[in-house]
């Protein structure tokens, strides 16, 4: 068998392969110090016999959660689908994926998204005049006209979170085909941390979380770049959109009166405060949590006094079954606001 791991989004490194065995060994790559938990490669059994691949760390990863072992994706004709049941198992500190005789494609533990698919789908909406793309530091997405009122969303400041990409693209596919630019003035940034991206982090870039250096002195050049940019318009909502590694439901954080359940399907959950999160990282996930630093949601309620509100899409969801949850929710959110 053969490991592939060198584009775009790829991440995992590999400690031996046992030709004889047709077996692969590898292990969960490191970032600041700890194994991170988003995985990708390309497999190709060339063999006439099953083959395995065995991922070791998973328990050392800083997000492992007994409750949270999903089945990771496997994409086959340009199409990401679960891995079957019975081809994953999980022993000890290590997972183990069953590859058929002559099967090849890609094993994601959440369906892979570069600046590339950002790129092929710019290429798809660009022909419209209400649309305005700049690439910049970060690519920017600019729908309507800046007299309506401004929604500002952002995605992808954890790398690793591909999922919040495509509910992005659902949104921007919802905003095009419901008019919502007639109302409202869209900015949208579907991939914040374009070096974590391009290089299959999870987290962290160079040791340094997007979402928590919203107040430091001196962020990462595209914060600075967002936080610039947010100045520069009449803010309504700002929203950032996320995966959570542990809760197996989508979810809502949001400042004042949002709704009160659910909005689009997405259950809204009251603000954890400093000490319940405390707790919840110990319990869940066995790490400190820095209370003190602003997240990017906190940043923006507290400066802008807009409707700040956090997107957690759950690693149960799909690809496609997010986009239609972003069609959904920025519809549902614009004609609530009317």
């Amino acid at each position: 068998m053969k490991i592939i791991a060198d584009y775009d989004g790829s991440s995992i490194d590999i400690l031996k392969n046992n030709q004889e065995a047709n077996s692969i060994e590898l292990s969960l790559k490191k970032e600041n110090g700890k194994y991170s938990q988003y995985y990708n490669f390309i497999i190709e059994n060339n063999e006439s016999k099953e083959g395995s691949i065995f991922i070791h760390n998973i328990k050392l990863s800083k997000y492992y959660d007994k409750d949270s072992i999903y089945l990771p994706y496997f994409k086959t004709n340009q199409k990401w689908e679960r891995i079957k049941k019975e081809q994953f198992n999980v022993s000890g500190d290590k997972l183990q994926i069953r590859i058929a005789p002559m099967q090849k494609g890609e094993i994601s533990l959440v369906p892979r998204y570069t600046q590339e698919d950002l790129n092929k789908f710019i290429q798809t909406i660009k022909q419209h005049s209400f649309i305005k793309i700049k690439e910049d530091i970060v690519t920017k997405i600019e729908i309507g006209e800046q007299t309506n009122p401004s929604i500002f969303i952002i995605g992808r400041q954890h790398p690793g979170e591909t999922l919040s990409s495509f509910f992005i693209e659902g949104m921007i596919n919802s905003i095009i085909e419901n008019k919502l630019y007639e109302k409202y003035h869209f900015i949208l940034y579907p991939i914040v941390n374009t070096i974590g991206v391009k290089t299959g982090c999870h987290r962290y870039v160079n040791g340094i979380d997007f979402n928590r250096s919203w107040s430091n002195k001196n962020p990462p050049k595209e914060i600075k770049y967002l936080k610039e940019e947010l100045s520069a318009y009449n803010i309504k909502y700002f929203i950032d959109v996320h995966n959570d590694e542990i809760t197996p439901i989508d979810y809502i954080r949001a400042n004042g009166n949002f709704y009160k359940n659910q909005i689009a399907d997405l259950k809204i959950l009251k603000s954890m405060s400093p000490v319940y999160r405390l707790i919840r990282g110990i319990i869940k996930q066995g790490k400190i949590v820095d209370v003190h630093s602003k997240t990017a949601r906190e940043y923006v309620r507290k400066k802008y006094k807009c409707t700040s509100i956090l997107i957690e899409l759950s690693m149960n969801s799909e690809d496609v079954l997010c986009k239609n949850k972003g069609y959904n929710f920025i519809k549902e959110l614009c004609d609530k606001s009317r």
